[in-house]
């Protein structure tokens, strides 16, 4: 691989940063070196990050529950209405219950594929929820609140998986540089729908399709609970809709010790879920699994994995410039 100062400078088209997703995509991966290192480094360590989705769904809640203004929008679907907050809302409550369900969703999807371009559409999707477009009821949530709750659950999920008593500590910053970038990928998803940045671009930008909470093209993409997304999204009309509107640290200040008892319940012999990572070996109690890349080759659009899919090979665009050729 060429020295950093040797390689060739690269154009980014700025009118394509704020009209095609698919090129914004392939910068951020570019400059944040997110490669088929990091691919690899999410597709093993899927299945510590599931075992701690119930915790972190009950976490994040409770700490969404601790302020009046991320309360409010469970009520009123904004973070700007003024008025009282209901004080007998609560993690039981109907909407509460509603939420929880959509963001166990939003996290099992952070577990799946980022090689294909689905992953990352969906990402924005979610941006694009919280500024009241899209959506049959618009639901419209400060920037302030989400990216401080984006940082909780980055917060959360770094504790839990440093220590995490059977993982090697080269595999657990592995997991852990790989998880902050694709939040903070996710945080650019939604500042790019709030800042202005770009607005002269405004008309040629696509319209947003106005679909359930949990679709994507039409297609269903989230599997939580036995109601369906659009059963949800009508009778919870009058509640938030957020999937990151459920941060919360518990009642004693513990945040990770439910997240540190999910991880050693966890049986590491029990067979890993079956999905497109089904060649992520299950019963791998020695986590010996190899997770670099051998090539040394940063992609620079949608990363491609180290290992084939199983079902189907993932499609991405093409990158943008390959480096160590």
């Amino acid at each position: 691989m060429a020295p950093l100062h040797r390689r060739p400078m690269m154009h980014i088209d700025r009118r394509d940063l704020y009209t095609n997703l698919e090129t914004r995509i392939q910068y951020l991966h570019s400059f944040l070196d997110f490669s088929s290192r990091d691919i690899e480094a999410l597709i093993t360590g899927a299945k510590y990050i599931r075992a701690l989705i119930p915790a972190l769904v009950n976490i994040v809640y409770k700490k969404l529950l601790q302020y009046d203004i991320t309360a409010r929008a469970f009520e009123t679907r904004s973070t700007s209405y003024e008025g009282p907050v209901d004080a007998n809302l609560n993690e039981n409550s109907p909407q509460i219950l509603h939420r929880k369900m959509f963001l166990r969703g939003y996290l099992n999807k952070l577990c799946s594929d980022p090689s294909r371009m689905e992953y990352w559409e969906y990402l924005d999707k979610v941006g694009m929820m919280h500024v009241g477009q899209g959506r049959t009821h618009p639901l419209h949530v400060e920037y302030v609140h989400i990216g401080v709750t984006l940082s909780f659950i980055q917060d959360v999920l770094t504790e839990a998986i440093l220590s995490h008593p059977r993982l090697r500590m080269e595999k657990k910053i592995a997991l852990v540089k790989a998880l902050s970038k694709v939040i903070w990928i996710q945080n650019d998803l939604f500042a790019k729908w709030y800042v202005r940045d770009g607005d002269e671009f405004a008309e040629e930008r696509l319209v947003p399709e106005i679909e359930p909470e949990g679709y994507l093209h039409g297609k269903k993409i989230l599997h939580d609970g036995s109601e369906s997304e659009s059963e949800i999204e009508d009778s919870a009309s009058m509640t938030g809709s957020c999937p990151f509107k459920n941060l919360a640290i518990s009642s004693n200040g513990n945040v990770n010790g439910a997240l540190r008892g999910g991880i050693k319940r966890m049986s590491l012999s029990e067979k890993a879920p079956k999905n497109c990572f089904s060649d992520v070996h299950a019963g791998d109690t020695s986590d010996t699994s190899d997770t670099s890349d051998t090539s040394d080759t940063r992609y620079t659009g949608i990363a491609k994995p180290a290992r084939s899919c199983g079902r189907r090979q993932p499609v991405g665009p093409t990158p943008l410039v390959q480096t160590g050729q």
